[in-house]
């Protein structure tokens, strides 16, 4: 079972805070309003990617198959870190 799902993508995208990060604490993934790199998140927070990053992969009209491929990616590479 994936860690990031597409799910994930759009909620981020969703998010009011325009620096709000995608974030993987304790295995789970989670959207935050900010960088936990700043201190403004929990401390043992693993930053996935931000909000502003996928706008600027996918542009702001991506669409469900641009999404998936990309937390698919995003998955894989949390795997080989560990996460």
């Amino acid at each position: 079972m994936p860690t990031i799902t597409s799910d994930h993508l759009h909620a981020l995208l969703a998010s009011a805070h325009r620096d709000a990060a995608l974030v993987v604490v304790g295995g789970r993934a989670a959207v935050v309003p900010a960088d936990p790199g700043r201190g403004d998140g929990p401390e043992e927070a693993l930053v996935v990617t931000t909000r502003n990053a996928v706008i600027a992969e996918l542009d702001t009209g991506a669409n469900d198959e641009q999404l998936e491929s990309l937390a698919q990616r995003l998955d894989v590479a949390l795997d080989s870190l560990g996460g």
